[in-house]
Parts: C-alpha cells; sequence; structure tokens
C-alpha cells in the first residue's frame, strides 16, 4: 500500500516525501495549479540581448523605483560598446577585477579605469552631476 501511494504521487508529477503547497509560488506544485512560472532576473537573457539584472530592494526604493531602475539599466546598458556590456555583466556577476583582467587581456588598472568610465557614464546618463574625486 504504502509504495502503490508513493507511485501515485510520482505519477501526479509530486516529489516524494514532500507536501503539496498550492499557496506557495515557488512551490512546482503551486506553480502547475496556477500555470505560473518563476523565472531568474539576474541572468543574461539571450533572446532580448541585453543584461536583466535584478536590483536588491531594500526598504528605502520601493517597487516603482527598482522597476524604474530595471528599464533605465538596460537602456544605459544598450547604449555602451559590446566589450564595455561584457564588462559590465561580469561584474555584476560578481567576477573580480583579475579575473576580467585575465578575461580581456589588459591589467587591472584598465579594469578600474573602464569601472570609472562606466560610473560616470551611468551618473550622465541619469543627469546626475559627477561626485567629487574621493582621495
Amino acid at each position: 500500500m504504502l509504495a502503490r501511494c508513493g507511485v501515485l504521487r510520482v505519477k501526479d508529477g509530486r516529489k516524494v516525501g514532500s507536501r503539496r503547497n498550492a499557496q506557495d509560488a515557488l512551490s512546482e506544485h503551486g506553480q502547475q495549479q496556477r500555470q505560473i512560472a518563476v523565472e531568474r532576473l539576474d541572468r543574461f537573457d539571450g533572446h532580448r540581448g541585453f543584461w536583466r539584472q535584478i536590483v536588491v530592494e531594500d526598504r528605502r526604493a520601493g517597487p516603482a523605483e527598482v522597476a524604474c531602475l530595471r528599464v533605465d539599466f538596460s537602456h544605459w546598458l544598450t547604449l555602451q560598446p559590446i566589450r564595455s556590456q561584457r564588462i559590465v555583466e561580469c561584474l555584476a556577476a560578481g567576477d573580480t577585477p583579475g579575473e576580467l583582467a585575465r578575461r580581456f587581456a589588459v591589467s587591472q588598472a584598465r579594469i578600474s579605469q573602464l569601472r570609472r568610465a562606466l560610473r560616470e557614464s551611468w551618473h550622465a546618463f541619469q543627469g546626475e552631476k559627477p561626485a567629487a574625486a574621493i582621495a
């Protein structure tokens, strides 16, 4: 009887030993019942051709601000040269300057210069005044 119950659970698409929770959007059962799909937003979207970076939400930024930042960032990134786009993608993925220097066959100092130029480009895109140099 126990084996039969286990086989029926597997045939029904459930995991053996797990609870069915239709209220949890992250559970497989919840996704099947509501016909939804949960996708990551922090991966390169090859179909659309640009980086979709998730913004870490905090108590200071509301949903509208987060959505605006995602749209603005995606647009700004498309305005950058392809090589700069790749560097930004690697930085967003957490690669270190040393790894980037090896991957793009440049020095770590050049990566630092590119990061500074990208930061300034982002501020200009946002219409912000450049920050004073930090000594």
